[in-house]
């Protein structure tokens, strides 16, 4: 995760998402090669979900168990299925966020999606090639449409602050752009599953990863926003994973 947040991304959450898009289309299209019943575990996991969710208050945060991994896996029909759902019900949601700052209509919840922590019967069948084109033909148009509705918000829209202190647009369409790097990179950017090698792949990616940004950190152009929609810098990137490997030995030691 960290890695992932440490590459750079056009500050225009718009572009951000467009240029996301057309580069892990190809993550997409490779997922035709994967062998048919195989899985990869997610490196996301329950604990790192709340971890990366918690408020800002710190009364409200939620203690985490480091100690017990709750992971789940993706077939090679999964991730198609997450990119569409995802960005569709962003999509809605950008309408919905409109609607209440503009009229002070609440949104009602119209989630008809299933999270990636639950794999149906379907995302297990095999994929073919008319599957493949199928699936990419519409989430390439909603993509497309969610960054039309996206580049014509305006910066009041984009950062206007919902009552029940719900993310900004801003946020929102940043965490579209990495969340589709989770899904749709799932196979190619695997990490092993033994433990320690899976560690240490881990560790690598993020020293690699570092580097670049540490050289385009003052580019007013970028943001590095982690997979929901939070900006770090790469300062706070390293700070954020020693804070939890901290947590992580005290729980465990």
């Amino acid at each position: 995760m960290a890695a992932w947040t440490l590459d750079p991304a056009p500050r225009d959450p718009a572009t951000h998402v467009e240029a996301t898009h057309a580069r892990t289309r190809r993550h997409l299209e490779r997922l035709l090669e994967k062998p048919a019943g195989s899985e990869v575990r997610s490196p996301m996991t329950s604990q790192l979900y709340t971890r990366l969710t918690q408020p800002a208050d710190p009364s409200r945060r939620t203690r985490i168990d480091y100690t017990v991994v709750e992971s789940y896996t993706y077939t090679p029909r999964k991730p198609l299925r997450r990119v569409l759902d995802h960005a569709l019900d962003h999509l809605n949601q950008i309408d919905q966020w409109q609607q209440w700052r503009r009229d002070g209509v609440v949104p009602t919840p119209t989630d008809g999606w299933v999270p990636s922590t639950v794999t149906l019967p379907e995302d297990r069948l095999p994929l073919t090639a008319a599957d493949l084109d199928a699936w990419l033909w519409r989430i390439d148009q909603a993509m497309r449409l969610l960054v039309q509705r996206a580049a014509a918000l305006g910066e009041e829209e984009l950062d206007w602050l919902p009552p029940d202190g719900g993310w900004p647009l801003r946020r929102v369409l940043h965490h579209v752009a990495r969340s589709e790097v989770l899904y749709a990179a799932s196979f190619d950017e695997a990490l092993p599953e033994d433990p320690a090698a899976r560690y240490a792949e881990a560790d690598t990616r993020l020293g690699q990863r570092l580097g670049a940004a540490r050289a385009r950190a003052g580019d007013p152009s970028i943001v590095f926003p982690d997979p929901y929609g939070t900006l770090f810098t790469p300062a706070d990137v390293v700070a954020e994973v020693i804070a939890l490997e901290r947590e992580l030995v005290g729980q465990t030691t």
